[in-house]
């Protein structure tokens, strides 16, 4: 029988999981996934009587006997597990792999339970787990945060949104709780039954900085006893997420307010750059180019990266070759093109491995995504942001014409050049960050911007004046930043415009209204350390 890596719980951790459970002592307990044993010797601590566990790995399984002779030990695999009794609790850490890293018979039976090949395993242990509840049962899991917010974890949450409620869910971040393995992870309890989630809550503790697995399990606990926040963790109680087709985060807006507001798609094309597969073949340094004929400097295009990504301006580009889809011919290209094609020929073997759509030839671009458009547009300025950063603001960031966006960031091209300078500001502002980061763009310490949740962001109908003032302050950002100078006052005066205009209502008529928040953002510390808090 095919294996999965195992990577065990800190016994910390795990102690902390069982503090949480509700169940009877005397209730049935499933440990899905048992490893050595770790969940089922803290339950017993605990006091629970009844105890299973599952393991696929023979000899993990008789590690567990060995712990835990009290316990009943079953050496399989959980997903084909069909018990004739429902649980009072379900507790463990389920394996954590991509649904093309799993051997196939395992991949099979992942597919049927969440009705897709893009998912992950785990999402499959949550929907299983779920089913074998008794009403009113509880699941208590550690596993990563992606379920959150991932297109193709969908399934998870339309079962948990039917099927019940979650209670507690504890955000640890990227805290390194896991040997070798540093998953953006969450502890959730979710309870079985039928409840109108529109009045239900749920207990949130989120991580603000990096811990031990001690340091989690008597910080959690204070905090979940004390209701408070501490310096270790933040405590609140949020609304209960309620849509599965959105994206849920972990980084809540509190009371709500309105505003008049546009999607971003309806003010500018959002788009995804163009992903060569292979860059080492295709990037050309400067040096390269007088080596080229006309016909071949044809083939070379300028594009930013998300390296060239400051914040308002971009620096510098990369020098790619792109050969267009066009040409399908070997021969063709090596006497066309006979610089070139001495210069990726050398990478022949290694980009006949990439993945490639079947139309395509080995010295293809793998996606040339928007390319068409890109190309008619080329002239045009365009905002570009990196699809996934650390840093701790956006990085929005403005480029003149010629340029072509690489796989690692997102352009955004407005329909009307007037609003160019208007989103630049907004985009970059803390106001905006704040938002969408509790609109689901957290990605543990980092914010990750994607076409779909920036194409759906609300983009405030602000009065022409404000409007106006935004697209000033952003245009002497972007002047002073050209030339080297400090631009940290202005970037402070475009935050308070944006302030100002949200407390006094300052928008024009029109538009969607959608429920906002504006407290947190009245503290406008929150908008320097928003990630990092």
């Amino acid at each position: 029988m095919s294996k999965i890596a195992f990577v065990e719980t800190p016994r910390e951790i795990a102690e902390l999981m069982v503090e949480l459970a509700s169940a009877p002592k005397d209730g049935l307990v499933l440990d899905t996934g048992c490893g050595r044993g770790v969940f089922l010797r803290a339950l017993m601590e605990k006091g629970y009587r009844n105890c299973i566990g599952i393991e696929l790995d023979e000899r993990l399984s008789e590690e567990s006997r060995k712990a835990c002779p009290r316990c009943k030990i079953i050496n399989g695999d959980y997903l084909d597990y069909r018990p004739h009794v429902k649980f009072d609790l379900i507790i463990g850490n389920p394996p954590y792999a991509h649904f093309n890293q799993l051997p196939e018979e395992i991949a099979e039976k992942v597919r049927r339970l969440i009705k897709t090949k893009k998912g992950d395993i785990y999402y499959a242990f949550i929907v299983k787990s779920i089913d074998l509840l008794k009403p009113g049962g509880e699941l208590i899991y550690i596993v990563p945060y992606h379920f959150f917010y991932n297109t193709y974890a969908r399934v998870v949450r339309e079962k948990i949104l039917k099927n019940g409620r979650l209670e507690i869910v504890i955000d640890l971040d990227e805290v390194r709780l896991f040997k070798g393995e540093n998953p953006e992870t969450v502890i959730f309890r979710f309870r079985k039954g039928r409840y109108d989630l529109s009045g239900e809550k749920i207990e949130l503790v989120v991580i603000r900085r990096n811990a031990t697995a001690a340091e989690v399990r008597e910080g959690v606990l204070r905090v979940l006893k004390e209701k408070a926040s501490t310096e270790l963790f933040d405590y609140t109680v949020i609304e209960h997420c309620g849509n599965a087709e959105e994206a849920w985060s972990t980084l809540p807006l509190p009371e709500s307010f309105e505003f008049p507001s546009v999607p971003l798609n309806k003010l500018a094309k959002v788009g995804v750059g163009v992903v060569s597969g292979f860059d080492r073949a295709f990037i050309v340094s400067k040096e390269e180019l007088p080596g080229f004929t006309e016909e071949e400097l044809g083939l070379v295009k300028r594009f930013i990266k998300s390296k060239n990504c400051r914040r308002f301006i971009t620096e510098g580009f990369e020098y790619y070759i792109v050969i267009p889809d066009e040409i399908r011919d070997e021969k063709t290209l090596a006497e066309r093109y006979p610089n070139i094609y001495r210069k990726i020929v050398r990478f022949k073997d290694e980009m006949e491995r990439r993945y490639l759509p079947k139309n395509k030839k080995w010295f293809n671009w793998q996606a040339l995504r928007n390319y068409g458009f890109l190309v008619e547009n080329l002239d045009k300025r365009r905002i570009y942001v990196p699809t996934l950063d650390r840093k701790p603001y956006n990085r929005f960031s403005l480029a003149e014409g010629g340029y072509l966006p690489s796989g690692d960031v997102l352009f955004i091209q407005p329909f009307e050049e007037k609003d160019l300078y208007f989103l630049l500001g907004y985009l970059n502002s803390g106001f905006f960050r704040r938002y969408y980061l509790a609109r689901g763009g957290r990605r543990g310490g980092r914010v990750s911007f994607t076409q779909r949740l920036l194409e759906k962001v609300e983009i405030p109908l602000f009065d022409e004046g404000t409007r106006q003032k935004i697209s000033e302050k952003a245009e002497e950002i972007v002047e002073r930043l050209k030339k080297g100078m400090d631009a940290s006052e202005l970037e402070d005066e475009l935050e308070r415009v944006i302030l100002d205009a949200m407390m006094m209502k300052r928008f024009r008529k029109g538009g969607r209204r959608r429920e906002h928040t504006l407290d947190e953002y009245l503290n406008r510390e929150n908008f320097k350390t928003a990630l990092r808090d």
